[in-house]
């Protein structure tokens, strides 16, 4: 999945949650694997590139479990839900 152009993704460190902002100028409000995912989209990387991201952030969580993370906010992103 490749996100639009013009998609920024904005994080706080703090929290490690973030925001992101599409070109239409939808938010969304994203958790901390879901910031992790979409920021390395953003920069261009693909699906299989966020769940390494996610596995190198997650070093101790089974990767199954990684990639159903993934694929919630994928689905919900493609689908227009907002995810949290």
């Amino acid at each position: 999945m490749m996100l639009p152009a013009g998609t920024r993704v904005l994080s706080d460190p703090a929290t490690g949650r973030g925001t992101l902002i599409t070109p239409d100028g939808k938010v969304w409000r994203l958790n901390m694997a879901a910031t992790v995912a979409f920021s390395t989209l953003a920069a261009g990387g693909t699906a299989a590139d966020a769940e390494a991201a996610m596995a190198r952030r997650w070093p101790d969580i089974l990767a199954d479990t990684l990639r159903q993370d993934l694929d919630e906010v994928l689905t919900a992103l493609s689908e227009g839900e907002a995810t949290s």
